[in-house]
């Protein structure tokens, strides 16, 4: 008999379609919830990650910015609709309850000797505020030597404070290397691939770290940048004792901010990003289950 059978595919491509359309679109927004938990940060960062890490070793420690109600961190989703990123964390050198907005709060507050010697070499700057930074220890559980992780770097530095002193950095230390480099060089405002951000201008323009170069145009404003928007590093490291760190700041000054979207960190390359289903996409699932309750309605009559 195959009424079984096509009962359960009928089903099953009704689960299909309902998720597909469950699916974020483009026009949605990021949406973050602040926080300055380092373990709520950690559990959000080691989630959907790869496996390899022994989380019964994990320990943190965070440093961000509170002024008020307004942090400088927190846990994300819905960045895939947009920059293709997982969820995650976010770190910035401002208020990420911001993030799309003004994108410009100051919480005054200057780096640490510790924090500046982590941040010159990516800014060329001696003068960082604002920093956020989370520190990460863990062991590797056996079999396992590499860890990998998407992020995606914004800022509303862009375009208008490129070669000036105001150069907003973005690092990642494992075991105190910095790896976060695409194509050769370090993250920050000045980066080649840095371009408009296409998804989210706000009302000062901003931009985000791309994968190829963007260029200006004839006014010397930077060009939408090109995809893919978020960056996978890897690292090479240690069966046991293992350091990392995600460190972000102002230079210069403490206005106008940037952010770290963080995601997927484990011990196996991050899975893709779930494709966003366009309407065109849609409408044609659509028209698949039409032709679905089509047939069954034959076999019925059939019958």
């Amino acid at each position: 008999m195959t009424k079984p059978n096509t009962l359960r595919n009928g089903i099953a491509a009704f689960a299909f379609a309902a998720g597909l359309m469950a699916a974020p679109s483009a026009g949605m927004a990021v949406s973050i919830t602040p926080t300055l938990d380092g373990t709520t940060l950690v559990n959000a960062l080691l989630g959907g990650g790869g496996a390899g890490i022994d989380l019964s070793t994990v320990s943190v420690s965070f440093s961000g910015q509170q002024s008020g109600t307004t942090l400088s961190a927190g846990t994300y989703t819905n960045a895939a609709a947009s920059y293709g990123i997982g969820p995650g964390i976010v770190i910035s050198s401002g208020a990420v309850d911001q993030f799309g907005t003004s994108s410009d709060f100051s919480h005054g507050v200057a780096a640490t000797a510790a924090q500046e010697a982590l941040l010159q070499p990516i800014s060329g700057i001696s003068s960082h505020n604002d920093v956020t930074q989370l520190d990460v220890s863990f062991d590797m559980l056996p079999g396992f030597d590499t860890i990998f992780f998407n992020v995606t770097f914004q800022s509303t530095e862009f375009p208008n404070f490129v070669g000036t002193s105001f150069v907003d950095a973005f690092g990642l230390f494992v075991n105190g290397l910095n790896v976060a480099f695409v194509d050769g060089d370090p993250v920050n405002i000045n980066h080649p691939f840095m371009g408009t951000d296409p998804f989210n201008p706000g009302p000062d323009n901003s931009g985000v770290l791309g994968s190829a170069a963007a260029g200006v145009d004839s006014d010397g404003n930077g060009n939408p940048a090109i995809g893919p928007f978020f960056h996978t590093f890897s690292s090479p490291v240690d069966a046991t004792g293992n350091n990392l760190t995600f460190i972000i700041g102002d230079s210069g000054d403490s206005a106008l901010d940037s952010f770290a979207f963080i995601s997927q960190l484990g011990g196996t390359p991050p899975p893709p990003p779930s494709e966003v289903v366009e309407p065109a996409s849609l409408a044609l699932l659509g028209l698949g289950l039409a032709g679905l309750g089509v047939a069954a309605r034959r076999r019925r009559i059939a019958a």
